[in-house]
């Protein structure tokens, strides 16, 4: 038995899309999200031709994707929403002291320069976990590397920032 090829798998993928977008939007109730989901698994989807083995598998996996997608969606939005809830209550009842607005400035302009410092890839994972909020999966489709790759990446930026700020006080 052969497995499918990549341009049959598309045209799979290209003849469903309007139905993996409804599917979509029907359970993120928004029509542009569908969408930005769809895009994303037609970058997934790429990897996986050689495990297919016949159209109505790569169909049945599509439509599984599709709501696995939504779920991950949802997963990741409250994951977001967590973390800004979370932020905005460090900063309730805090006064602002000359002294730490000082200490703090330092530290800023000392993570900017090793920020600076990173390979750009590290400085892209440390970005797109930390201000955008995305799972190592996410990053690793995104940047289209193993989550292996981001999860290093992600250390090694972490311990840069992290060995800068402690040269700084010492």
């Amino acid at each position: 038995m052969t497995a499918l090829s990549h341009g049959e798998l598309m045209d799979v993928f290209i003849g469903l899309r309007a139905q993996i977008e409804r599917i979509l939007a029907s359970r993120v109730g928004c029509p542009q999200t569908a969408a930005d989901l769809a895009q994303d698994m037609y970058f997934r989807v790429q990897r996986v031709a050689a495990e297919l083995p016949n159209e109505e598998e790569a169909r049945r996996y599509l439509l599984r994707m599709a709501t696995n997608a939504a779920t991950d969606h949802f997963r990741v939005e409250g994951r977001r929403a967590e973390i800004l809830s979370g932020l905005a209550m460090l900063f309730e009842g805090v006064e602002s002291d000359p002294a730490q607005s000082v200490i703090n400035g330092d530290q800023m302009r000392v993570i900017e320069s090793a920020l600076t410092e990173l390979p750009p890839k590290c400085r892209e994972v440390l970005f797109l976990s930390r201000v955008e909020g995305m799972t190592h999966a996410e990053i690793a489709t995104r940047l289209g590397v193993s989550v292996s790759l981001v999860e290093k990446y992600m250390v090694r930026a972490l311990l840069h920032c992290r060995t800068r700020l402690l040269q700084q006080t010492h």
